[in-house]
C-alpha cells in the first residue's frame, strides 16, 4: 500500500519516489526500443509508409503482436507474485515503507523477460540490415522520449488511482500494468512518426531541391532506368562499358528513390562524365518525382509486369508509372525500350522522342543478339549494331535475359559513342550482378545459383531456362512470389507448375505461399514426397544441406523480404 504519511497525491512524490519513477521510466523505454528493432526495421522497409506497416502488424501471418502479449502477460503475472511475495520481508525490515519498496521488485522479473525476448530476436538474422539513416535516428530519439513520457504518465496515473481508492492489495501490485507497454510499442512507434513526418518532410523537400539544383547545373550526360525488373542489372551492365571512356557515377546497389538518388548526387564532381539514375516505383507519380529530379537525356524501360501489383492496384497504372519516365525527361530526350515486351512496344509508340527497340533475334532494333550459347559459366553470342559489323561477345553472366539487358545497355553506350569493339570489351569485362542468377562457390562439389533478389513472373522463366543449362539433379529453394496483389495466388500456382517441369525437388520456404505452390507442383507432375516445407530459411537450409549430394544443382529462387516474416 501507499505509505501512511500521504494525506495529498503530492506526496506520492517525496523522498525516493520521484527519482524511481524518472528511473522506471527512463529503464523501461530503453528496454521497449531494442524490443522495437523488428517493428523499426519493417517500417523502413515499408517506406515509411503506415498503410503497408500495419498491413504488416495486422497479418495473421505475423506472429510479432502474440509474442509482444505473451511477454505482457509473463511480466504482469510475475511481477505481482514478486510483489505480494516481497511484502512481509521489506514490512520486517522496514515497517509501513516495507510495501513501498515492495511495489518496484516485480520489475526485475519484467527486465528478465525482456532481456529474453530482446535476446531471442536479435538472434534472427535480417535479411536486409536496419539502415542507421539520420531519418532513423530522429525517430528513434522521438519514439524512446514517448516511451519515457508514456511510461511516467502510467505510472503518475497508477499512484493517483491507488491514492483515490486506497487499496492495499491494488498499491502492492499497481506498476504490474507498465509491464503491459511492450504490447503498444508498435503503435508508439507510429505515433512518433506521425510526429516527425511534417519535419522530415521539409527536410526532404530540401534535399531534394538541392539535388535537383546540382544536377541542374552540371555538365554530365543524364541517364534514366526504370522497370518492373532488371533495373539494377541494365545499370551496372551500363556503366561498366561507359567506364572504358567516361568517369560514370550511378545510384548504388537499389538505390531507386529521391533520397538514394540524392545520396549519389553528393559525390557528383566536375570529374563526372555520366551519371546513371535507377528509378524504382511503387505508387503512381512516383517516377515523375524522379524524372524531374534527373532530368535524364536518355531513358531506358527494361519491361513492363505485374511486379508491385499490390501496390500499384492495376497493370495499367505499372504500365503509365514507368511512362512517366519519358513524359518528363528533357526535350531532347532518347528513348530506349526492350523489344520482347508488348507493353514496351506499346509505350514506344507512345513516345514521340528518338527511340530505339533492343533485345533478342530481332532485325529491327537497333542492337539485338544472335547465335546465343547459354553455358554453365557465362554465355556466347554474337552483337549486331545497326550499320556496324557484329562482334562476337563472351560474358560470365547466365540466362537470355541477361543478354536481352546487355543489348538495351548497349544501345545506349552506342548512341552516347562507344564503337562495337569497346561495348564488346565491356561485355567481357563484366561481373556478376550480386543475387541475380550468380554463381556461388562452394566447397561441396555442386553447383550453386543465387537469384534471391526480388523475383518476378519474367525473371523465373529465366532462371528456368539458366537451371536446365546444367546437368545433375535440380533443387529449388524459394518462397514463392510476393507483391503481387489479386494475381498472387494465380502466379505461384502457375510458378509451381513450372517448377515441376523444370525441378526434381522443391524445397518451399514460409507458408506465406506455400499451400499455393504445393497445389502448383502437384497438378505440374511433381510427386509429393519431393516437395519440402520448410517454416523459415534456416530451417530449409537445414533441409537442403540433410539431402545434398555431389553433382546437385541448386537455385535459390527469390527471397522473403523481413515484413513477409
Amino acid at each position: 500500500m501507499l505509505p501512511a504519511f500521504v494525506t495529498e497525491f503530492s506526496q506520492t512524490f517525496t523522498g525516493f519516489q520521484l527519482p524511481a519513477y524518472i528511473i522506471i521510466s527512463v529503464l523501461n523505454a530503453l528496454l521497449l526500443f531494442y524490443a522495437s528493432m523488428k517493428f523499426l526495421l519493417v517500417f523502413q522497409l515499408s517506406g515509411y509508409k503506415g498503410k503497408k506497416y500495419f498491413k504488416w502488424l495486422t497479418s495473421a501471418d505475423t506472429p510479432y503482436l502474440s509474442r509482444l502479449m505473451l511477454l505482457c502477460l509473463l511480466g504482469c503475472l510475475f511481477f505481482c507474485v514478486m510483489n505480494l511475495s516481497f511484502v512481509p520481508v521489506f514490512t520486517t525490515v522496514v515497517g509501513d515503507m516495507g510495501s513501498s519498496f515492495a511495489s518496484y521488485v516485480g520489475f526485475i522479473s519484467y527486465a528478465l523477460f525482456s532481456l529474453i525476448y530482446i535476446k531471442s530476436e536479435s538472434a534472427i538474422n535480417a535479411k536486409v540490415p536496419l539502415k542507421k539513416t539520420k531519418r532513423l535516428v530522429r525517430l528513434c530519439i522521438t519514439y524512446v522520449l514517448l516511451l519515457c513520457l508514456l511510461t511516467f504518465g502510467i505510472v503518475v496515473l497508477l499512484n493517483y488511482i491507488a491514492y483515490l481508492f486506497g487499496s492495499e492489495l491494488f498499491s502492492i501490485i499497481r506498476f504490474a500494468f507498465v509491464c503491459g507497454m511492450p504490447i503498444l510499442m508498435p503503435y508508439v512507434l507510429f505515433i512518433a512518426y506521425s510526429i516527425n513526418e511534417p519535419f522530415e518532410h521539409q527536410i526532404k523537400k530540401r534535399i531534394i531541391r538541392r539535388t535537383t539544383e546540382k544536377l541542374n547545373k552540371a555538365d554530365v550526360i543524364k541517364i534514366g532506368i526504370t522497370g518492373s525488373f532488371a533495373k539494377t542489372s541494365v545499370k551496372e551492365i551500363l556503366k561498366t562499358m561507359l567506364s572504358q571512356k567516361y568517369r560514370v557515377l550511378a545510384t548504388p546497389a537499389s538505390y531507386n528513390t529521391p533520397m538514394g538518388i540524392a545520396l549519389a548526387v553528393r559525390k557528383l564532381d566536375n570529374t563526372c562524365d555520366v551519371f546513371i539514375a535507377e528509378m524504382g516505383a511503387r505508387y503512381k507519380g512516383d517516377i515523375k518525382q524522379l524524372a524531374d529530379i534527373v532530368k535524364p537525356e536518355y531513358c531506358v524501360l527494361t519491361g513492363v509486369n505485374t511486379q508491385h501489383l499490390e501496390s500499384f492496384g492495376d497493370v495499367n497504372v505499372i504500365k503509365e508509372t514507368k511512362f512517366e519516365l519519358f513524359e518528363n525527361s528533357n526535350k531532347n530526350k532518347v528513348g530506349f525500350f526492350a523489344q520482347d515486351c508488348e507493353d514496351c512496344k506499346e509505350l514506344y509508340n507512345r513516345f514521340d522522342g528518338e527511340k530505339y527497340f533492343a533485345g533478342i533475334d530481332d532485325e529491327s532494333a537497333l542492337c539485338y543478339a544472335t547465335d546465343i550459347k547459354i553455358g554453365t559459366h557465362g554465355t556466347e553470342f554474337v552483337l549486331n549494331i545497326k550499320g556496324e559489323e557484329p562482334v562476337e561477345c563472351v560474358t560470365v553472366l547466365l540466362g537470355r535475359h541477361s543478354i536481352k539487358n546487355i543489348c538495351l545497355a548497349s544501345a545506349v553506350a552506342y548512341k552516347i559513342g562507344l564503337t562495337p569493339k569497346e561495348i564488346a570489351n565491356g561485355i567481357n569485362r563484366l561481373q556478376s550482378i550480386e543475387h541475380r542468377l550468380e554463381l556461388v562457390p562452394n566447397n561441396k562439389d555442386v553447383v550453386i545459383i543465387d537469384d534471391s533478389y526480388n523475383s518476378n513472373q519474367t525473371g523465373v522463366v529465366s532462371a528456368m531456362e539458366v537451371l536446365d543449362a546444367f546437368s545433375g539433379r535440380k533443387i529449388v529453394v524459394t518462397p514463392g512470389l510476393v507483391e503481387l496483389g489479386k494475381i498472387e495466388n494465380v502466379a505461384n500456382a502457375e510458378f509451381g507448375k513450372l517448377l515441376a517441369k523444370h525441378a526434381d525437388i522443391v524445397i518451399i520456404i514460409g507458408k506465406h505461399n506455400a499451400e499455393t505452390l504445393i497445389h502448383g507442383l502437384i497438378d505440374g507432375g511433381m510427386q509429393r514426397d519431393k516437395i519440402i516445407f520448410a517454416k523459415n530459411l534456416k530451417k530449409g537450409n537445414e533441409e537442403l544441406n540433410a539431402i545434398l549430394t555431389k553433382g546437385d544443382v541448386v537455385l535459390f529462387e527469390n527471397d522473403l523480404p523481413d515484413n513477409y516474416n
